[in-house]
């Protein structure tokens, strides 16, 4: 039997089997059973090697290209905190993790063959954080150090990537919002379940897990799941609109009743929800509590649990791999049918997608 090095096949099939999702036995259905799940059982665990007809049947029912289980890179993951409901199954779960997985293993990989360096250095590692006010000063201090000053970030994705940080938009089953977790080599990786999400909850949701990656805790704080939520709650807010901004906005006093237009504005401006603005304004007593409740039953009457009115024309959208997958290709440092393999996409998208000038 092989050893866990020698069995590079074995383990990259598991990993994309469980990538899409199948039991052993799904997938031996999804190949006609031209395999049985005992010999898959056994590729796996490296007791026999497939036939290369069987292998491009297992490439074209996982949805991958065949040079991935010839990939010896392996990213580990840390310690995964889902933001989930109970009743995710373990199979979707383990389907997301591998597809983050695989997702920066290929972004490793083009970064690699490009002699881009990867690493990443928090800007917040040297504070500790214990309550909201701390929470807050590190927002400012997480601007500032990226020099993000104080407007509108139009891409947070885009923003985030070109800092380091990888993040990965899914649309999964709606047991998960998403995860964040630090990479084996150090790189923070966001993933976002975007189904069902208005983009303004996706931005506030991918700072939220970021947060979870660059707070550190006070010791107090750390057995409190739930304070640590509502503070990275928070530090979502203050990151995304800086309470000066907010305030100048609002008027820069008290309120006693604020027009939705007001707050249709500022929302399509920095592109944070109207119920996120709203709960800001009560935590820095701009509106009162009571006040803060009847907005809550307002917009839950009006508009349901989700739907608010605006609309906040920015967009959330990686784009830094396919720069880069682009620039090998002008650089003559990759073929289109790699580009092809490390897009998993065939050669003729790649073609319909590259265009340059001589």
């Amino acid at each position: 039997m092989n050893s866990p090095d020698q069995n590079n096949f074995g383990n990259r099939l598991k990993l994309a089997r469980k990538m899409a999702g199948f039991s052993l036995q799904e997938l031996a259905d999804a190949l006609s059973n031209k395999v049985t799940k005992q010999a898959l059982n056994k590729y796996e665990l490296g007791l026999m090697n497939p036939t290369t007809d069987v292998l491009m049947a297992l490439s074209k029912s996982l949805n991958i290209k065949p040079d991935y289980f010839l990939k010896k890179q392996q990213v580990e993951l840390g310690e995964i905190t889902f933001r989930k409901k109970a009743s995710l199954s373990k199979k979707d779960e383990e389907s997301i993790v591998e597809k983050a997985r695989d997702y920066v293993e290929r972004n490793f990989e083009i970064e690699d063959i490009l002699g881009i360096e990867c690493d990443f250095s928090n800007p917040l590692m040297q504070y500790i954080i214990s309550n909201k006010s701390e929470v807050e000063a590190a927002a400012i201090k997480l601007r500032e150090a990226w020099e993000l000053g104080n407007n509108p970030i139009p891409n947070i994705i885009e923003m985030l990537e070109l800092k380091g940080i990888k993040v990965l938009l899914i649309e999964d089953v709606d047991d998960i919002d998403g995860f964040s977790v630090y990479t084996s080599n150090g790189i923070p990786l966001v993933v976002i379940n975007s189904r069902g999400k208005s983009i303004e909850r996706i931005r506030f949701t991918v700072i939220h897990e970021l947060a979870h990656l660059l707070l550190n805790f006070d010791e107090s704080v750390k057995s409190d799941s739930k304070l640590i939520e509502k503070l990275c709650h928070y530090f979502s807010s203050c990151f995304l609109i800086p309470s000066k901004m907010l305030i100048k906005m609002i008027g820069g006093k008290a309120r006693t009743y604020i027009a939705i237009n007001e707050l249709i504005t500022i929302k399509e401006y920095y592109g944070i929800s109207i119920r996120a603005i709203v709960h800001r304004l009560q935590e820095l007593q701009v509106i009162t509590q009571t006040y803060y409740q009847r907005w809550v039953i307002y917009m839950s009457k009006t508009y349901g649990q989700k739907d608010e009115p605006g609309n906040y024309k920015g967009e959330e959208k990686s784009k830094n791999f396919e720069q880069l997958i682009s620039r090998a290709i002008s650089e003559g440092l990759i073929s289109l049918s790699k580009a092809a393999s490390l897009c998993n996409i065939s050669i003729n998208e790649i073609r319909k997608g590259f265009v340059g000038v001589d």
